[in-house]
């Protein structure tokens, strides 16, 4: 019996009743919370957010299609897809990136970081990282959203970041295409000695005559026939003799013939390819295509005082109604305990 009394009684409060009944703490505790959370939201920085947006190139290489004399290359115009922002998210969360925006910005300064201290670097990554984010939208965009306290500082952030990613991206084709240059011109020297060297070759055949195999063969055979046909001992003779020599280096001939136009073919390609890499590395071209510049915000981001001051008091309001609610239901049974 007493053991089903606690169990009505918690079941039949009337919250209605029960709020009415301790109006007056629930009233005093809101507003003390509504006070002293409109207070701290005052005494809260505002906070503003400045975005860039913007679309990576479709190729890495803008010679390509500009001079490659192929329709079906890449057009540098288009923007590029998801593994192309992939790429860019990498190249903007890259520490150049954030140094470079440091440095450039003086932010080490500006943040008030003491560099006297063990772990100063650990902080201005931490708290550059936490103004700074970076996302994909779902159209392959490139969203850099800088938060701040002054509207000004933030589209700065967000404008020299913009701005670096051209520096450091080219500063990385301008090493690898260095690189590459070295590399080729090397094979083109290379390639030209070798082809000089089969060429010389190839003149000890054209003094003998070998000039092109297939049609004077042809045509040898042919004033053979001839002259056996007119019993011409002498020139059958002659044209035997020649034929011979024909006989004796053709394969030699043929392969260094094939040879050079194989070389020249490799030349062309190779000195096309210098020519790409010298423009490349003499111009430079945007890597990106910036829809909006961030420019400085004129209403906070943040604190949102509304929705902290509502929280607050809500929270308070609740938590002393489940204090309530506790404390008078142990009284109650208590007493019931008591009875």
């Amino acid at each position: 019996m007493n053991s089903q009394k606690p169990t009505d009684f918690l079941n039949n409060q009337n919250l209605l009743v029960l709020m009415f009944k301790w109006r007056k703490p629930l009233v005093i505790v809101s507003i003390t919370a509504f006070i002293v959370s409109i207070i701290a939201s005052l005494l809260m920085t505002n906070i503003y957010k400045s975005t860039v947006t913007l679309f990576p190139n479709n190729t890495s290489s803008f010679t390509t299609p500009l001079i490659g004399g192929n329709p079906l290359r890449e057009d540098i115009l288009k923007f590029g897809e998801k593994e192309e922002a992939e790429q860019l998210l990498q190249i903007l969360k890259s520490d150049q990136i954030r140094n470079k925006t440091i440095k450039s910005l003086n932010l080490i300064e500006y943040y008030n970081i003491d560099t006297l201290q063990s772990k100063w670097k650990a902080d201005l990554i931490e708290i550059f990282q936490g103004n700074v984010t970076f996302n994909i939208t779902k159209f392959a965009a490139i969203e850099i959203e800088v938060l701040d306290k002054s509207p000004e500082m933030a589209a700065k952030i967000a404008n020299e970041i913009t701005n670096l990613i051209d520096t450091v991206k080219n500063n990385i084709r301008y090493e690898t295409n260095l690189q590459s240059l070295k590399l080729v011109t090397l094979e083109y020297e290379k390639t030209k000695k070798e082809m000089k060297f089969h060429e010389d070759s190839l003149n000890f055949f054209r003094n003998l005559g070998m000039n092109d195999y297939e049609s004077q063969v042809e045509r040898i055979t042919e004033q053979l026939s001839i002259a056996i046909l007119n019993n011409n001992s002498k020139g059958k003779e002659e044209l035997e003799k020649r034929l011979a020599i024909f006989s004796k280096h053709g394969n030699e001939f043929i392969f260094l013939r094939d040879k050079i136009y194989y070389l020249q073919k490799h030349l062309a390609n190779l000195d096309l390819k210098i020519n790409e890499l010298e423009l490349e590395l003499n111009n430079k071209i945007p890597s990106n295509f910036v829809i909006d510049y961030a420019t400085p915000a004129d209403k906070k981001h943040s604190p949102k005082r509304m929705i902290i001051v509502l929280i607050s008091v809500m929270s308070a309001f609740l938590l002393t109604f489940v204090f309530l609610l506790i404390k008078d239901s142990i009284s109650n049974l208590t007493a019931l305990k008591q009875d």
